[in-house]
């Protein structure tokens, strides 16, 4: 009943939302922490983490480990596959019409309607982040360095994750 419940909570994000993995964050965090409970809010913040630094999409390397700490390997397994199984089969639908259809006036609009919803969804999914980071002045200044850094030095995110956690280990 486990490795169902896995694989129907991580199929509602791929089927869903729309966008990077990054808009799949706050329905996520719904499913795992406020419907399940497999998860404190603060433990979510560390999988996105740990997530973000390690190889691979977001969400599958969080499917993949929230899977694991709910049921072992073949939980793994069921998280990961409900989470793509899904957009596999709608993206390979949506790729055989796509090029037929891309200047459809509709096709048009539903994408000028996605765009900010997308955004929305992300935007969500860092706030309710920042509820569990910002502990205190610490872990604010390495959030504004960071952001500063990416967006406007356009530093590389890895070696700003890298350095964040050095950070971590320094003043924690």
């Amino acid at each position: 009943m486990q490795l169902i419940r896995l694989a129907l909570s991580f199929a509602k994000a791929g089927l869903f939302t729309f966008g990077s993995g990054y808009a799949m964050l706050a329905l996520l965090q719904k499913e795992i922490v406020e419907v399940n409970g497999w998860l404190t809010p603060e433990q979510f913040a560390d999988v996105v983490s740990l997530s973000e630094i390690t190889p691979g999409p977001i969400t599958v390397n969080m499917a993949t480990f929230v899977g694991y700490k709910i049921a072992g390997i073949p939980g793994s397994i069921s998280a990961t596959l409900g989470l793509i199984i899904g957009p596999i089969i709608i993206i390979l639908i949506a790729a055989k019409y796509y090029l037929q259809f891309r200047n459809h006036p509709l096709i048009e609009s539903a994408f000028k309607g996605l765009r900010p919803t997308v955004a929305a969804l992300i935007t969500t999914a860092v706030i309710k982040l920042g509820k569990t980071s910002f502990i205190d002045y610490r872990t604010i200044l390495i959030f504004i360095i960071v952001l500063a850094s990416v967006y406007i030095l356009k530093i590389n995110p890895i070696i700003m994750a890298l350095l964040g956690i050095l950070a971590g280990i320094i003043f924690f």
